[in-house]
């Protein structure tokens, strides 16, 4: 595979080869100043996360997303948060208080240590614009957020997921998100496509998808759960990303999943042949490339 060297204005998304976890670094596109910014979502691996991040030369981290309180999505975000330690703009949370001692001192360090970050629980239909990027959460709903203390949500169902646009071309990462997250999701952001049908008569005159995407990081590590055909048929990825180790704990990926993905005739890449990169250029030309580490050395040297 040609290796094609990293422009000013790509946007790239890295997800690292770390076993059963997630994490990924977004590098967006240089603004005008001629400098590149970075997204950090989860981190179950810091040294590995901030050792990748000082090969890409990354100097300034505007946002650090907690998709939700499981410790392989955060045991390694405060590590990563005090090599950065003017730089951060935001933090995101999910809204889901866990139990957990990793989750309590991850939520007070910064609360107590970096108040000069913006703290933001997000909720689905939230926009924010970085360099030319759009950022906006599919989830967790308003619905599922006003449950977490009432009639009790599934922790992976408080997942954050993230639709990334640029150049007209969309990633998401589904984070750990399943069916009951899904389900809002396709209802608060439906698809309209146009009918033949001559007994309609209501005619659309033209599609609008706001979940098709290019490519996802599919939910859960490639669960049952997280991947329904129903869902994945409004995404229709050309691209997906299952982040698990080989052998996984959980027996991740499913075949389940597996399938809905070939069904849609998805390229599929697994994290535990290597991490995987995915970009997108100023003109919506897209490209993928694969490394061959293994979950347990260091960061890949990234493409440049």
């Amino acid at each position: 595979m040609t290796i094609r060297k990293l422009k000013d204005d790509m946007l790239t998304l890295h997800i690292l080869n770390v076993g059963d976890g997630d994490s990924l670094v977004v590098e967006l596109p240089k603004d005008q100043s001629n400098t590149r910014s970075y997204i950090v979502v989860d981190c179950n691996d810091a040294s590995k996360t901030i050792d990748y991040l000082e090969k890409l030369g990354a100097k300034k981290i505007k946002l650090v997303v907690s998709t939700h309180p499981h410790l392989d999505h955060i045991r390694g975000l405060r590590k990563v948060m005090e090599i950065y330690p003017n730089s951060i703009e935001q933090f995101w949370d999910s809204g889901f208080r866990h139990n957990t001692d990793e989750w309590y001192e991850l939520i007070k360090y910064i609360k107590t240590n970096r108040k000069e970050i913006t703290f933001i629980r997000p909720t689905s239909g939230m926009t924010l614009l970085i360099d030319g990027v759009e950022i906006t959460v599919l989830a967790p709903s308003i619905y599922m957020r006003n449950r977490y203390d009432t009639y009790g949500v599934n922790i992976n169902n408080s997942s954050i997921v993230l639709k990334i646009t640029y150049a007209k071309k969309t990633m998401i990462l589904g984070a750990d998100a399943q069916w009951d997250s899904w389900g809002k999701i396709t209802e608060e952001f439906p698809h309209y496509e146009k009918t033949k049908n001559p007994g309609q008569h209501i005619q659309l005159e033209s599609d609008f998808k706001p979940l098709q995407c290019v490519f996802i990081k599919a939910s859960h590590h490639g669960s049952k759960h997280g991947t329904s055909l129903e869902a994945m048929e409004r995404v229709e990825p050309d691209n997906c990303a299952i982040s698990c180790g080989n052998p996984s704990r959980h027996e991740h990926p499913d075949d389940l999943a597996i399938d809905a993905f070939k069904d849609l005739k998805s390229k599929i890449k697994y994290t535990f042949d290597g991490s995987i990169v995915y970009g997108i250029n100023s003109k919506g030309w897209t490209f993928s490339f694969q490394y061959n580490d293994t979950k347990d050395e260091g960061a890949p040297a990234p493409l440049r």
